[in-house]
């Protein structure tokens, strides 16, 4: 019997050891316009925002990922991965997302740059808002990309991931459609409300 146990237990843990070494061996790529984990392919990921942030995680302007998996009620807005793999504690042994340094905004006397990519803003009123978004006099950027028809003069950050102009709210920069701007709040937990309509991660509930 305890041979019989000590077997079972070898092959567990043969087991265990071979799936993490699949895990890690796995990596995201990004080919064609669609991303890969391995030879799977990611369909809710959008190419044009994702970043490997490495040990298996990843995100775009709208998920988190762990091995090719969104994080649920994960904001990728907030999600960071410290240097080194280190991870930040909260009391009672739990523990939180890791941290690292962020790919954000940086202008110089002539250019804006989200990252490596250089992006059609003016630096003298250029300012970084938040969130991934930013703006100039004349335009609003959300993890770098232009928001098309976004107001910038009167554009500002809620919370939760939405942000509103005179016209439409957004939430990570998508217009929430059917939104009444002048009456659009965050209620919390992803949540926002207007004088018609309640509204759960942008999406209009019935």
């Amino acid at each position: 019997m305890k041979q019989t146990t000590f077997f079972l237990k070898s092959f567990l843990v043969m087991v265990m050891m071979g799936w993490t070494m699949t895990s890690h061996a796995q990596r995201y790529e990004i080919d064609r316009g669609r991303v890969y984990f391995g030879e799977e392919i990611m369909m809710q990921a959008d190419a044009r925002s994702f970043v490997d942030l490495g040990w298996g995680y990843a995100k775009d302007r709208e998920n988190v990922y762990m091995n090719g998996r969104v994080l649920e009620n994960v904001d990728p807005s907030s999600f960071r991965l410290k240097e080194r793999s280190t991870w930040r504690h909260h009391g009672h042994g739990d523990m939180s997302e890791p941290q690292a340094p962020r790919r954000g905004y940086y202008k110089t006397q002539f250019n804006v740059y989200y990252g490596d990519k250089k992006i059609d803003a003016m630096p003298s009123t250029f300012v970084e808002l938040g969130s991934g978004y930013a703006k100039d006099a004349f335009n609003v950027y959300y993890f770098g990309d232009k928001l098309k028809g976004c107001m910038a003069s009167s554009f500002e950050i809620l919370e939760g991931g939405y942000a509103k102009d005179s016209f439409n709210a957004y939430y990570r920069g998508n217009k929430v459609e059917g939104a009444f701007a002048p009456s659009f709040r965050y209620t919390g937990d992803g949540y926002a409300e207007d004088t018609f309509n309640a509204y759960y991660k942008g999406k209009k509930l019935k």
